[in-house]
């Protein structure tokens, strides 16, 4: 039984990952992006792997984690396999993400928490849930609240304090305190990872023809998977050094595919089962608005003058907590402005919410997106499922169906635009 639960833990992933070689044969830059993201699902790896410092999820901002441990090691879910391994400690109605996580820090097969902290934020019920089970099993784990609105400036205060208190007791464990410099060092690294995120987004999107959906959102996942945040930003900047060529020497015949923005759930190597629904019904991702690529975008203001730590710290509590995507916030702010901005950018002929079973916080946050779509006449498409794959098929049919009508609406809008 044991061996035929590993075999599919890893079967997910080699699928993933043959599926985007296949399809980006072309781009030689890559190869290092499915190596770094298949290693995490190795044995060899898995077992001797000895993380310091495991952050689950990306509720904490990096600028933190970075000041006070150089190679933390990111958990965001994604796999049906560990998912599997947490059947037994926890309820049946558990989101995938928890399961998935909980599967990753305990299971039969591999220990790479036994001598890690686990850093995380209390963003919902399910992981207040989940930090009690890892805390029973004998995990270290510290976790810290997050303000359910942002706004106050007792909520800024709190919010600040527990960054404090969260990077000192990091930092008793890692041997690496929060200075000024420590501090300022953070910034500037992943200011820097952010900004050549950002030149990736651009030109992927400029040069589509040469790079599929699943291997944008692979590349840009592998800045939590990567060993090393300077390794990710530098093989980053080589891909787009390769796509830029490649765009400039050559001219890709494109199809007119509707292009949607998907929002909700974060869709989480290696299960990225919802792009290939998406690609198979004819149609193009323009864009991501989950969490993680909101912390992605953000660039702490200020973080180029010469300011004093004291301010450089405030100001990293200020963009966050205006930015933070999270279940235990009462409005998502920064979430919603920053999908207003990619409406605006990126004029989408569709948007695709994704709700993982369980995480309903997400679809509080429905009503207002679809006023918005409402309003520019762009159609939406919700979509609730899990990690499991029954539901294909159905849900393959509901998205094709879509993926026509935004079709149909383009050659709608081209026979007006033509005849006025």
């Amino acid at each position: 039984m044991r061996s035929t639960e590993l075999n599919a833990f890893k079967k997910e992933a080699i699928e993933t990952i043959n599926r985007i070689e296949t399809e980006n044969s072309n781009l030689f830059e890559l190869k290092w992006f499915p190596d770094t993201a298949s290693m995490r699902f190795k044995s060899d790896y898995l077992n001797n792997v000895r993380p310091q410092v495991i952050v689950l999820g990306n509720d904490i901002p990096a600028e933190i984690i970075y000041a006070v441990c150089d190679n933390p090691f990111y958990i965001l879910g994604g796999s049906l396999g560990t998912a599997h391994w947490a059947d037994e400690l926890t309820p049946r109605d558990t989101d995938p993400f928890s399961r998935s996580s909980l599967g990753w820090l305990i299971n039969p097969e591999f220990d790479i928490a036994n001598d890690a902290l686990i850093v995380t934020a209390v963003s919902s019920d399910s992981r207040r849930k989940l930090i009690s089970i890892l805390q029973k099993a004998g995990r270290k784990v510290a976790a810290m609240d997050i303000p359910p609105m942002s706004a106050t400036l007792n909520n800024t205060n709190y919010y600040k304090d527990q960054l404090i208190t969260l990077a000192e007791i990091i930092g008793k464990h890692t041997g690496k305190h929060l200075t000024g410099r420590s501090l300022r060092n953070a910034v500037k690294k992943v200011v820097r990872a952010h900004r050549i995120w950002h030149r990736f987004q651009t030109i992927a999107h400029t040069a589509s023809g040469f790079i599929s959906d699943e291997a944008v959102l692979l590349v840009e996942q592998c800045m939590y998977f990567a060993d090393s945040l300077d390794e990710w930003m530098i093989h980053v900047s080589r891909l787009i050094g390769e796509l830029d060529e490649l765009s400039r020497r050559f001219v890709m015949t494109q199809k007119d595919q509707p292009k949607v923005i998907v929002l909700g759930s974060p869709v989480v190597f290696p299960n990225y089962k919802v792009l290939q629904l998406i690609s198979a019904a004819g149609m193009r991702i323009a864009a991501v608005a989950d969490s993680l690529s909101l912390e992605a975008d953000l660039v702490v203001s200020g973080s180029k003058r010469l300011i004093s730590s004291e301010r450089l710290l405030d100001q990293i509590v200020s963009d966050h907590l205006w930015a933070t995507s999270s279940g235990a916030r009462v409005n998502n702010e920064g979430l919603y402005s920053y999908f207003l901005h990619l409406v605006r950018e990126l004029h989408p002929d569709g948007i695709v919410c994704h709700i993982l079973k369980g995480q309903i916080e997400y679809d509080f946050e429905l009503p207002y997106i679809e006023k918005t779509a409402e309003e520019a006449d762009i159609p939406v498409f919700r979509l609730e499922t899990d990690y499991q794959y029954q539901d294909v098929e159905q849900l393959r049919i509901r998205m094709e169906a879509f993926g026509e009508m935004l079709t149909q609406k383009i050659i709608v809008k081209r026979k007006v635009k033509r005849s006025a």
